[in-house]
């Protein structure tokens, strides 16, 4: 039952990057220990991929020395975004328990299981022994109807989401996912409202295990289209469900027909308008990428509005893949080639702009419209630019015109 209790348990798979997991590297060589299980760890270098400054060449360096002293499998180095390599893992499913060293963990909710951030000290003591302290967040659900529109993305129900809930309405609960659309939020929109789930300050974000899981993770693991017929037919993981009669501490309804194409203002992933209301904001860079917006559908959508236009002068629109998966998907697709000649900067996979680490930032005065998570002062960069969260549509229409617009306006 949900309460404030605390218990031991075994965490199934530990997620980790160069940029937190170096900061416990020295405490975990005092004590003499080993990681319990490498083969368990997802481990990416996705901040500094490559490092921008010699120091984070050097803090890169500890941590690859890490990896190879602590024979950590290494086949996920420098492969993108640790959260979207985490997704794209076989072993990662419904009914399993993921821990990682970042907040953004949440995301593998999507997959339907149990994904959390922690802190520095709980992932050493995980990495030592497998298991973590846990309590059993209350939960919140979330019931999502209507049918979607082609121009609504997961991005706008995350934003429409977090302006009911606001920034911290959630900390310490659980939100739990239960699509009803008609035609069903697709993999790529779910993995961006988990993601955005700890925005609202949430323990996890997680979906309830269906079809449309059930088809992305037979693709994924290449077992083919399947059925979720009973809790155990979700492609080699147990799909778990609510209890009958379980209690919720509250819960929202979306009518995702009724949502509008949506911003979040600097400052707030919760400040959120329509953007029809804060039309023509001048816009100095548009960026497509991160783990909560830099997926094949989330590039193809931009790559479609702006085949065969070109980007607005004095526009950069830099794009940036979750991951190499997606980096080769948009190159075979042709996504790639309509970006880039559409005026597009396109980079290799990793954190980039999104954390203010290299590959897109903005000076003092500049307006970015970005598909990322955050939008804090500094985020990207100078701490008096300002950034504007949107879909990638609306990003792409920000980037074509030059202005916040509702990309509605461009559409055919």
């Amino acid at each position: 039952m949900p309460g404030s209790a605390y218990h031991r348990v075994p965490v199934d798979l530990v997620l980790g990057h160069d940029a937190t997991i170096s900061l416990l590297i020295d405490r975990f060589k005092r004590t003499a220990r080993h990681v319990w299980d490498p083969s368990r760890c997802v481990f990416a270098a996705d901040h500094f991929a490559p490092p921008s400054t010699p120091e984070r060449a050097d803090i890169l360096r500890r941590y690859l020395d890490f990896v190879r002293a602590e024979s950590i499998p290494d086949d996920l180095l420098y492969r993108g975004i640790s959260h979207q390599l985490l997704a794209e893992d076989p072993r990662s499913g419904p009914g399993i328990i993921v821990c990682g060293a970042d907040s953004h963990t949440i995301m593998a909710g999507a997959l339907g299981c149990f994904a959390t951030g922690l802190g520095s000290t709980d992932i050493l003591a995980l990495l030592m022994t497998g298991e973590v302290f846990l309590s059993v967040p209350q939960s919140i659900r979330v019931n999502l109807r209507g049918e979607l529109p082609d121009w609504l993305f997961g991005k706008d129900l995350a934003l429409e989401l977090l302006s009911r809930i606001g920034e911290g309405g959630a900390v310490g609960k659980a939100l739990e996912f239960h699509d009803m659309t008609e035609n069903g939020v697709d993999m790529s929109g779910r993995l961006t409202m988990t993601n955005m789930s700890v925005e609202a300050g949430a323990t996890n974000g997680v979906f309830v295990p269906d079809r449309i899981l059930s088809d992305f993770l037979a693709s994924r693991n290449g077992s083919g289209p399947r059925t979720i017929g009973t809790s155990n037919d979700c492609v080699g993981h147990v799909a778990l469900a609510p209890d009958q009669g379980a209690h919720y501490e509250g819960e929202i309804e979306l009518a995702v027909d009724r949502i509008p194409p949506l911003a979040a203002l600097p400052g707030s992933p919760a400040d959120v308008v329509a953007l029809r209301d804060i039309e023509h904001t001048t816009v100095d860079q548009v960026f497509i990428g991160s783990c909560a917006g830099g997926r094949t559908e989330d590039i193809g959508a931009a790559a479609k509005l702006l085949r065969a236009r070109r980007v607005a002068p004095g526009v950069r629109l830099v794009v940036t893949p979750a991951s190499q998966r997606i980096y080769n998907e948009c190159l075979k697709d042709g996504s790639f080639e309509d970006l880039s000649q559409a005026g597009a900067m396109i980079t290799n996979s990793s954190c980039g702009g999104c954390g203010g680490i290299d590959k897109g930032l903005i000076g003092a005065g500049e307006v970015c419209v970005s598909t990322s998570n955050r939008n804090f002062r500094g985020r990207m960069g100078s701490p008096d630019g300002r950034i504007y969260l949107t879909s990638p549509l609306s990003a792409a229409a920000a980037a074509l015109t030059g202005r916040l617009v509702d990309p509605r306006e461009l559409l055919d």
